[in-house]
């Protein structure tokens, strides 16, 4: 069983140390700057130091969900040399796609055939990427959020719980799109869009 690190010792993170034993691997710290992160709860692995501090002897987990927070946190720990791992859960379903390193998949989402995506994926429970959809970094997808086939996603766009991509849209870099929208036309960069219609705010 191999061994990781868990970026973030918040919710996400400490749902990513139960994810993680589900697909075979062994969580054996946090890395977070908050030390007591973890006092009032049982059954965890260590904090193990902040972002500068923690012995970066294992490959990491990124268990932060907050895109721009979490492309600074990872940042900071790749100048300092840190390695970053996937973890992708048994119930997850990833078909003849294309991911980069630190892809996080929550049990029952899934990617179809011929995505390509690139690094630092996160996707929660039931999320979904069509086929032949084009991503870059930093993609998160909440629960239930639906991108279609063909779809192309730039770096650092953000999808809420349910939302909805139409099959061949474009949202542009560090775009995000509200809980519940529906997207039925192209979102450009660094907008962010919430209805049904999704409309510009």
């Amino acid at each position: 069983m191999r061994q990781v690190l868990i970026l973030g010792a918040g919710g996400l993170g400490r749902e990513l140390f139960w994810w993680a034993q589900e697909a075979n691997l062994k969580p054996i710290g946090f890395i977070d700057d908050c030390s007591h992160a973890l006092d009032t709860f049982e059954g965890y692995a260590p904090i193990l130091g902040s972002i500068d501090t923690a012995p970066l002897t294992h490959p990491i987990l990124c268990g932060i969900g907050q895109n721009a927070l979490r492309q600074i946190c990872i940042e900071r720990l790749l100048a300092r040399g840190a390695t970053f791992c996937s973890c992708i859960h048994p119930q997850a379903k990833v078909i003849h796609a294309t991911l980069g390193e630190g892809a996080v998949l929550a049990p029952f989402s899934y990617i179809g055939a011929n995505a390509h995506v690139g690094r630092f994926l996160f996707m929660q429970c039931g999320a979904v990427l069509g086929h032949d959809v084009r991503a870059g970094d930093f993609l998160r997808l909440d629960t239930s959020a639906f991108v279609g086939g063909g779809a192309t996603l730039g770096n650092g766009v953000t999808l809420y719980t349910g939302a909805k991509v139409m099959p061949g849209k474009t949202i542009g870099h560090r775009a995000t799109l509200g809980a519940g929208s529906v997207l039925l036309s192209n979102l450009p960069p660094q907008t962010t869009a919430f209805g049904v219609p999704a409309q510009k705010l």
